[in-house]
């Protein structure tokens, strides 16, 4: 069976992905509204499940979009508890079925295959009173919550806002997107029920699958990596701009896949984390289950990334699976080099062993260890990110129903791929000949991280001496031309110095007394001039006077 979920909750969408791929072997797709909406309808759907009131009451009946582009496919409410009257409402509007989020996925799986075999069904799970209060009371705060974010989005939208009143706007969004996330995970909300056990392996869909699902854990029992998750997913939920001043290649897509993508790769490392094995393992074989798991991130978060959105028998061909695993294979070592402090993450929170920061080992619980841990999360997190755009950038064909489906619109020409193609090829160049010996020979690294501003580049000390003695090439001249200027720069300040002390002197007691002196002589044969020029008018009067 093939099921379209329609939701605007990036994080549901996904969950629900997971949990039905656990339970079926159905074809699944999930994507928002604007998308669903501003593109072609599917064909050869069996049923869409579609939650219309996520960002309040006042968007609760959008479902009747859905029902103009797919008439003749059965559409389902899987939304918050609604009352008999909206319950009514919907039935009158010729809906199938109606379900309140978080009902158990066992539950809902025979519901749905009654609804998709042309058969009704309607929940009637009872709510308490404090729960109907809060419900009531979530509902009625994103409503106040989205009417204040679609007037400050509007006043971001104008192109000649001042850039003080676009810093505030922007501000006030994010505030506002921070309120609407916390609202909905506080208070009664969408969940769903996921075994704890995960499988031992990915499930691959069937051939004519609309996405790949890829069975992920959202779930966690492990307090710190609880609490990373949840800085994580507000901070995922800012800005996700470049500011790092170089091109990253997360930027060739819109902003809500780069959040989307962000946020699979985050379910994917939550699952490996799941992993019970890790409690067992030697030092030497936690290393190299590292850069195992590494490795699985990427092409599991690759093959559901890529699975969403190419469309194509492709990827869902043996020899698409192969090109992605032999990729992931060639590209495990220089993405491990560029995920610094990566194990020590996973020994901080698999292992419980504390993390050490500037030589000084802090306790578990530290701040400062915290700090440190989820800067290094979101370093891996952005630069797994960057690296799969990267494969897709160079790999696949490029359709245009990939490019309309994830690349901003003003480079989803044939043209300005090729130029931002470009501009990363020089990005790369600079950093392995430039800034990488650098920040070797300065023991830095650079980690990507997310601020208010966008993503920004953050520099940390860490002694890399044996990085340093491999260099060779260009990379090992760099660092002999940075020495040399260290070496001779204090020593050429000193001499610009001198020079200038000795241009000074010769410019204001030798030229300068010259000048002076010759100043003075003109002064002097002028006054003397005029004096007897003076003294010559009046002789010629008085002789003048004589004759007279």
């Amino acid at each position: 069976m093939k099921l379209l979920l329609v939701d605007d909750d990036p994080i549901f969408r996904l969950g629900f992905c997971t949990a039905l791929a656990q339970e079926t072997d159905w074809a699944i797709a999930a994507e928002n509204f604007s998308t669903i909406l501003a593109a072609s309808p599917r064909k050869d759907l069996d049923l869409i499940l579609c939650d219309p009131a996520w960002q309040g009451d006042r968007h609760w009946r959008r479902y009747r979009e859905l029902q103009l582009l797919y008439p003749t496919t059965p559409l389902v409410l899987c939304t918050a508890q609604l009352d008999s009257e909206r319950i009514l409402q919907a039935k009158r509007d010729g809906l199938a079925g109606y379900f309140p989020k978080g009902l158990a996925i066992a539950d809902l799986v025979p519901e749905l295959s009654t609804i998709a075999a042309g058969g009704k069904v309607w929940s009637q799970r009872p709510q308490g009173i404090n729960q109907n209060l809060f419900a009531g009371m979530r509902r009625r705060g994103l409503n106040q919550i989205y009417t204040a974010l679609d007037r400050v989005e509007t006043y971001l939208a104008q192109e000649n806002l001042p850039p003080l009143y676009r810093a505030v706007f922007a501000g006030q969004q994010r505030e506002l997107k921070t309120a609407a996330w916390l609202l909905r995970h506080c208070l009664p909300q969408s969940a769903i029920f996921l075994s704890t056990v995960p499988p031992a392996q990915p499930q691959t869909p069937p051939a004519g699958a609309i996405a790949i699902a890829s069975p992920v854990e959202i779930t966690t029992t492990n307090s710190r990596w609880q609490t990373l998750l949840d800085k994580t997913f507000v901070k995922l939920n800012g800005s996700l701009k470049n500011a790092t001043g170089s091109s990253l290649e997360l930027e060739i897509v819109t902003p809500e896949k780069r959040r989307e993508l962000l946020y699979i790769i985050l379910q994917q490392l939550n699952f490996i984390f799941n992993d019970p094995q890790w409690k067992n393992l030697d030092p030497e074989a936690f290393q190299a289950q590292h850069q195992r798991s590494i490795r699985n991130l990427w092409k599991f978060s690759a093959q559901e990334f890529i699975g969403r959105y190419h469309l194509t028998a492709d990827n869902q061909a043996e020899g698409f699976l192969e090109l992605l695993n032999r990729v992931a294979i060639a590209n495990a070592p220089d993405l491990n080099q560029r995920l610094p402090q990566s194990d020590d993450l996973f020994a901080y929170l698999l292992q419980d062993q504390p993390l050490k920061i500037d030589n000084v080992t802090y306790r578990l619980e530290a701040r400062e260890a915290l700090r440190r841990s989820q800067l290094i999360l979101e370093n891996l997190l952005i630069t797994v990110g960057n690296d799969i755009l990267q494969f897709i950038l160079n790999t696949l064909p490029e359709p245009e129903l990939l490019k309309a489906e994830i690349y901003q619109p003003k480079l989803r020409s044939s043209r300005n791929i090729a130029r931002f193609r470009n501009d990363l090829s020089w990005a790369y160049r600079l950093r392995k000949y430039w800034l990488e010996p650098k920040a070797i020979f300065e023991s830095q690294h650079q980690f990507l991280s997310v601020s208010p501003v966008g993503i920004v580049q953050t520099a940390v000390y860490q002694p890399r001496s044996a990085e340093l003695a491999n260099l060779e090439g260009i990379p090992w001249l760099v660092t002999i031309l940075l020495e040399l200027r260290d070496a001779l720069a204090p020593r050429i300040r000193a001499l610009v110095a001198w020079l200038g002390e000795i241009l000074v002197y010769v410019l204001t007691n030798v030229i300068g007394r010259a000048l002076g002196l010759i100043a003075r002589g003109i002064v002097e044969g002028a006054g003397s001039s005029w004096q007897h020029l003076r003294a010559r008018q009046i002789e010629l009067a008085n002789m003048a006077r004589k004759n007279s």
